[in-house]
C-alpha cells in the first residue's frame, strides 16, 4: 500500500516548549548542528538553511558537527543523537519537525544520493525549507537568486511545535523540459547559459519538494514488441479490419490486442524475469498502451467495449485522432485488471487514460488499488469552455469510481509558447478536483520554463504540490506580495492576461485549426495571430506603472524588470512569428537573417536572465518558422 502523500501536516503532540530565536537584533544565537559524518542531502539541508537566513537578516549561522556543538540553542539537521528520531522508521520522505526550548530538531527519511537529484530521497531537506516557508515566510517564485523571495528581518525566533510531516503524493514531478534540441541552435542557449539555466531550475524544484518516495517507472510500453515478436506472436498485435495483425504499415506505430490473455501472461513474465528474484525495490508493471488509439478491432476485444457516452467525442476538434474512433475504456480496464490478477501480491499495474480510453468505462467494471491510471487526456487544453471542464473532470471521477488509483500525466503545460498564456485558475480548480478524488501522484510534461511570461501558472503549479488546498487567488497574492508597493500593479497585470487568455478560448482554437497549428510542438506558427501587436500596448502600461511603484526598492525592481524583459521577448516573438510562419512566408534569406536580428541579439544579451527556456523555443520555432541555414550554427558561432 502506498502511503499517503502532498504535503500535509500531522501534529503529533502538543507542547508547552518555548520558541526558540536563532537570531536576535542581527546577532547570531544558534549555531547548525550536523552528525559527524553527514550524507549529502544533510549538507545540503543545513547549507540551504544557512543561505536563506543569511539572506534574511545578513547573519551567516555556522555549521558544526554534533561533537563539536557547544550549549545554547542549536538547529539539529539530519540524525543527530540528541534528537532521539530514528529516520529509518520514518515513512519514507517524511521528516520530524521538533522546536524545544532550547533547540530546533529538522530529521527525516533520506537517500545516499544528490540532493538535487528527484530520485534521491530527501526528508530532512524537506523539513528545512517547510521550517523557510513557515518561520521566515520564504518563496520561491522562479529559478534564480531574484526569484528567491526572503523578507528582510533582524529577528529570527523558531516557533514551537512537534511535526511529523509526510508527502501525500507519492511522486511530484513536473518534466523539467531540458531536453528540447532544434536543428537551428542559434535560437537557443549557448551551452554555459544552458548550464545555468538548468542548475537553477533544479535548485528550484527541490525547493518546490519535487521527487518520489519509492522508485516508479513506466511509458508506452510495447514500441519495440513488433519488431522482436511480430513473427511468432502476431496474435499479441492489433488487428485491423480485413484481418491482418500489427502495423498498418511499415515501421508503424500499433496497438495491442489486449483482450488476449496471453499476451497479459506475458507481460507479467517479463516483468518478473527483468525484476529478478528476490527483488523487492520495483512493484510496478507497466502496461501502458503505445503512443496510438487502441485500434484492435478483432471480436475479442470489440466484446469487452462499453457503450459509447453520448458525449464521448464532443470536446475533440473534428481534425483530431480521435474522430470517428471506437470507444474503448473498457477494454483497457479489463486488459489491466487481467494483468493485475495474475502479477504477484503486491505488485500495482500501471496504465494510461489515453486517446479512445481516456473517457471513464461504462460497463461498471471495478478495479481495485493495485492498478495505478495516469489521466492522460489528448484534449482539453486551457481555457476550456465550463462545459468541458466539467466534463474532463467527470472523466476522472469516472476512473476513481472504478476503485483504481489515479495520478496527473496531462501535457497541458506544454501550451502557449513563451507568451503571457496564463489558465491559473482552471489549472487549480482541476487539481482541486483531482486531489478530493484520490490523486496519488503528478507527472506533468513538462515544465517549458517562461518564468517571465506564464509565472503565476507555473508557480502555482508547483506551489499546489505543497499547499494542495490553497486557492488560485490565495496563491496569487503570495507570488504578487514579493514586488512590495508593485503588488496591486503586477496582480492587476497577470489578471488582465489571464483574462486575455480567457476570453480568446475561441479565436485559439479556430486559429489553431486554420493554421494547422499544434497547442505544443509548433505554437510559434501562430503566436502572431493570437498576440496581434496592439495586445501589448494596455499591459506595457501596467508594468511600468508597477516600475514607478518600486523605483525605491532594488529588489521588488529588479523583478518588475524581469517581467518587462519577458513582455518584451514575447513581443519580438510575436513580430517575428507574423513575418516568417510556415502558414505563408515567402520571407528570402537576407530577409529571415535581418528579421532575426533583433531577436536574436535580445537573447544573446538576456539568455542569463532567466525569463525563458531558450533552447525549447528554438524547438518549437524549428518546426514553425521559415529558418535559414545560418541558424544552424550554434549559438556560440552565430554572429
Amino acid at each position: 500500500m502506498l502511503p499517503r502523500l502532498i504535503f500535509t501536516f500531522l501534529l503529533l503532540s502538543s507542547s508547552l516548549w518555548a520558541d526558540v530565536t536563532l537570531v536576535r537584533d542581527g546577532k547570531a544565537q544558534a549555531v547548525i548542528v550536523t552528525p559527524e559524518k553527514p550524507t549529502r542531502v544533510v549538507s545540503y539541508a543545513a547549507a540551504e538553511l544557512a543561505r536563506h537566513v543569511e539572506k534574511a537578516c545578513g547573519v551567516k549561522l555556522e555549521i558544526v558537527s554534533e561533537s563539536t556543538a557547544k550549549s545554547g540553542p542549536r538547529i539539529f539537521i539530519g540524525p543527530c543523537r540528541e534528537s532521539g528520531v530514528d529516520t529509518e522508521k520514518l515513512a519514507p520522505e517524511s521528516c520530524v519537525l521538533r522546536v524545544t526550548d532550547a533547540a530546533v530538531f529538522i530529521a527525516g527519511n533520506d537517500g545516499g544520493g544528490d540532493p538535487l537529484d528527484t530520485d534521491t530521497r530527501a526528508g530532512t531537506l524537506w523539513g528545512v525549507y517547510e521550517w523557510l516557508e513557515r518561520d521566515l515566510g520564504v518563496r520561491w517564485l522562479w529559478p534564480g537568486e531574484l526569484g528567491t523571495h526572503v523578507p528582510k528581518t533582524v529577528t529570527i525566533i523558531a516557533k514551537s511545535r512537534d511535526e511529523t510531516i509526510e508527502p501525500r503524493f507519492f511522486r511530484r514531478h513536473i518534466r523539467p523540459g531540458l531536453g528540447f534540441e532544434s536543428e537551428h541552435p542559434a535560437l537557443g542557449f549557448t551551452k554555459q547559459a544552458a548550464e545555468q539555466f538548468a542548475k537553477e531550475q533544479s535548485v528550484f524544484m527541490r525547493r518546490h519538494r519535487m521527487g518520489r518516495s519509492y522508485p516508479v517507472s513506466y511509458g508506452h510500453a510495447f514500441t519495440d514488441w513488433w519488431e522482436k515478436d511480430g513473427k511468432e506472436h502476431p496474435e499479441w498485435f492489433q488487428m485491423l479490419d480485413g484481418g491482418k495483425r500489427g502495423p498498418k504499415k511499415k515501421d508503424g506505430r500499433f496497438s495491442m490486442c489486449v483482450s488476449n490473455a496471453e499476451l497479459q501472461r506475458e507481460i507479467v513474465k517479463r516483468w518478473t524475469e527483468k525484476r529478478g528474484a528476490g527483488n523487492t525495490n520495483s512493484c510496478f508493471i507497466n502496461a501502458c498502451e503505445n503512443d496510438i488509439l487502441g485500434l484492435c478491432a478483432c471480436e475479442n476485444c470489440r466484446a469487452l467495449d462499453g457503450p459509447a457516452p453520448a458525449d464521448y467525442l464532443t470536446y475533440y476538434p473534428p481534425t483530431s485522432k480521435m474522430a470517428g474512433s471506437r470507444f474503448v475504456s473498457d477494454r483497457y480496464a479489463q486488459f489491466w485488471l487481467g494483468i493485475q490478477k495474475q502479477a504477484p501480491a503486491g505488485a500495482t499495474v500501471v496504465g494510461y487514460a489515453y486517446f479512445n480510453y481516456f473517457s471513464a468505462p461504462t460497463s461498471g467494471i471495478k478495479l481495485n488499488s493495485n492498478i495505478l491510471i495516469g489521466y492522460c487526456p489528448s484534449a482539453g487544453w486551457f481555457p476550456r469552455s465550463e462545459a468541458e471542464h466539467a466534463w474532463m473532470k467527470q472523466q476522472w471521477t469516472g476512473w476513481r469510481e472504478t476503485g483504481a488509483r489515479l495520478f496527473m500525466r496531462t501535457n497541458h503545460l506544454l501550451d502557449g509558447y513563451c507568451m503571457p498564456f496564463l489558465f491559473t485558475r482552471q489549472f487549480t480548480d482541476e487539481f482541486h478536483h483531482a486531489v478530493k478524488h484520490g490523486m496519488v501522484a503528478t507527472d506533468y510534461d513538462s515544465l517549458t520554463g517562461h518564468w517571465a511570461t506564464q509565472g503565476p501558472c507555473l508557480y502555482t503549479a508547483f506551489r499546489l504540490h505543497t499547499r494542495p488546498e490553497a486557492s488560485a487567488d490565495e496563491l496569487l497574492a503570495e507570488y504578487c506580495a514579493a514586488f512590495g508597493k508593485a503588488a496591486p500593479q503586477v496582480r492587476l497585470y497577470f489578471d488582465h492576461w489571464e483574462a486575455y487568455t480567457t476570453q480568446s478560448r475561441e479565436k485559439l482554437a479556430t486559429t489553431m485549426e486554420t493554421l494547422q497549428t499544434s497547442r505544443w510542438r509548433n505554437w510559434a506558427k501562430a503566436a502572431h495571430a493570437i498576440y496581434p501587436p496592439e495586445c501589448f500596448k494596455a499591459p506595457e502600461k501596467m508594468l511600468e506603472a508597477a516600475a514607478k511603484a518600486v523605483a525605491d526598492d532594488a529588489e521588488a525592481a529588479a523583478r518588475v524588470k524581469f517581467l518587462q524583459l519577458g513582455l518584451q521577448h514575447a513581443k519580438l516573438c510575436a513580430r517575428v512569428s507574423a513575418q516568417l510562419t510556415l502558414a505563408d512566408s515567402t520571407a528570402s534569406n537576407e530577409e529571415i537573417k535581418r528579421i532575426l536580428g533583433e531577436l536574436l541579439a535580445f537573447r544573446r544579451a538576456h539568455e542569463r536572465s532567466g525569463i525563458s527556456n531558450f533552447n525549447h523555443l528554438a524547438w518549437v520555432e524549428d518546426l514553425s518558422w521559415k529558418l535559414s541555414e545560418e541558424t544552424k550554427q550554434t549559438p556560440d558561432l552565430y554572429p
